[in-house]
């Protein structure tokens, strides 16, 4: 079973039944708590009445992986580094990808600012 660190994109694809994303859904799909908060606040716009029933589900499907110092470290350095190459990436999603690298697992996601970056599962 494949293992993939899924990012808030990709969880929130998965919840809206985005068919390319059904091969990922057996597979071991890992995130970090601020990929937690950033689904939750989705949710919570879109559906305010069912956002724990919601999360619930998303808590399931998921192994949440604790980050580092180094983590931290290397998404600055990747947000700093990206940023001045004209990429609008989040300080989360840097940090979600240093920890995938850590993992030695590819870090999937539909963002297009990371659509040509190295070791990126890209799913539209």
């Amino acid at each position: 079973m494949a293992s993939f660190f899924a990012d808030s994109y990709a969880l929130i694809e998965i919840l809206k039944g985005n068919e390319r994303y059904i091969p990922y859904i057996n597979g071991n799909l890992v995130t970090t708590e601020f990929n937690i908060c950033e689904v939750t606040f989705a949710v919570c716009r879109d559906y305010p009445d069912k956002t724990r029933q919601v999360m619930a589900r998303v808590r399931k499907m998921v192994t949440l992986l604790s980050t580092t110092d180094g983590d931290y470290c290397e998404g600055a350095a990747m947000r700093r580094k990206t940023t001045g190459a004209g990429k609008k990436l989040s300080t989360i999603d840097c940090v979600g990808y240093a920890v995938s690298r850590r993992q030695e697992i590819p870090f999937l996601t539909g963002d297009r600012e990371f659509e040509d970056i190295e070791d990126v599962e890209f799913v539209r």
